[in-house]
């Protein structure tokens, strides 16, 4: 029965061993690409990699980057890395044991943030700098860095700028025209506010 019960243990251990060398093979990967020793790629072959050392890095620079948190970007079990900077900064995942761009934040009309609801983390693009609307699109990654799904909520008041809510204001989600008290019971359950 000892014997048994230690091969059981050996077995749990080895199985469990896999799982650690694994998280540890992407911490290792991207201790690495924070040490300006591994870059990071694009999907898109015609853009250039880049290594952490290449970003900005004076923090009196609008466009300074930094290390963030790690948090599951793509809900594959696994935390993707964070490098915070303008616009919501760029979001890196470890695939093929490499380090790629899972996504990145683009101007104001494209700032970039990520929320959890309906057990799954969406990553968020949104405009609500500007007059006239309150963009948000989001989209819901694979672990291989596929789009699965992706939808926009809306908000548009193109003719009265002060006023957001006026009886013109437009709300849209999944590209379907919904009232007010959907769109803001949806918008407080996707991001909080």
């Amino acid at each position: 029965m000892k014997t048994i019960i230690f091969i059981m243990t050996i077995i749990l251990m080895m199985s469990g061993c896999g799982s650690t060398a694994q998280e540890q093979t992407n911490d290792e990967l991207f201790e690495a690409f924070i040490d300006g020793e591994i870059p990071a790629y694009y999907e898109d072959e015609n853009r250039e990699s880049f290594y952490m050392t290449d970003l900005p890095n004076d923090p009196n620079d609008f466009t300074y980057c930094s290390v963030g948190e790690r948090v599951d970007l793509d809900n594959d079990g696994e935390e993707e890395l964070i490098i915070n900077g303008a616009y919501g900064g760029i979001y890196l995942d470890v695939r093929d044991e490499k380090i790629y761009v899972l996504d990145e934040g683009n101007g104001t009309a494209w700032t970039l943030s990520y929320a959890k609801f309906d057990e799954k983390t969406w990553i968020v693009h949104s405009d609500v700098m500007h007059g006239g609307r309150k963009f948000y699109h989001f989209t819901l990654y694979n672990e291989t860095g596929q789009i699965v799904d992706e939808f926009d909520l809306n908000k548009e008041y193109w003719d009265n700028t002060e006023v957001e809510d006026s009886p013109d204001t437009i709300y849209t989600y999944r590209d379907e025209e919904i009232t007010k008290e959907e769109y803001d019971e949806l918008r407080m359950k996707m991001l909080g506010y």
